[in-house]
């Protein structure tokens, strides 16, 4: 057996859980699933111990990472699929027991090697397909080398206002609402 995490999933990291028509079996008990109605909706269900499969929204976060002397933000290349090669925000689910901030942190510095401290939040939204909901902050680095970490092909700093598009259209809004902040702020400071 290789000791390659890449091999060891056929060079692709499934981080999400299957969808609920693929649960055949329950979690708890191991008994077969049907599905029932619940809520109004249809559900896979364990009738020998009343197990309930919910599925949600996983909940994330995505970090603009800005560093103020040189005007830049910080990009990762994404290694996986969705959009694998795509530039994105650093950023991932949030695990269970840490915070949305703590996150936050966390997946910067585990996609980038740079340690941030957070500025401020600019919003929760969800993606198109409603399947995420993903908390943005902005940041600034304070400590760290640069490098690229497993999930991620690259990591690197392009300027504000000529960073290419970003893969996934919500970081891309929230790129462009960046842009339009510093422009704001850019225009208060001419003379």
């Amino acid at each position: 057996m290789s000791d390659s995490k890449e091999e060891q999933t056929n060079g692709f990291v499934q981080w999400r859980h299957a969808p609920a028509r693929l649960w055949l079996y329950c979690p708890l008990c191991r008994e077969s699933l049907s599905n029932q109605i619940w809520d109004g909706q249809e559900r896979r269900y364990c009738a020998h111990c009343g197990f309930v499969y919910w599925e949600r929204a996983l909940p994330a976060a995505a970090v603009l990472v800005f560093e103020p002397t040189r005007q830049e933000i910080l990009l990762v290349t994404r290694r996986y699929p969705p959009f694998a090669g795509g530039l994105t925000f650093p950023g991932g689910g949030i695990e269970i027991g840490e915070s949305v901030a703590q996150a936050a942190v966390r997946e910067v510095q585990e996609e980038t090697g740079v340690l941030v401290s957070l500025d401020h939040q600019f919003g929760t939204w969800s993606t198109p397909d409603n399947h995420t909901i993903i908390t943005f902050y902005q940041a600034h680095p304070i400590d760290g080398e640069i490098r690229a970490g497993s999930d991620a092909l690259e990591a690197g700093f392009y300027h504000w206002d000529n960073a290419p598009s970003l893969a996934f259209s919500l970081h891309d809004r929230v790129l462009q609402l960046f842009r339009a902040k510093m422009r704001m702020m850019n225009l208060g400071t001419q003379p």
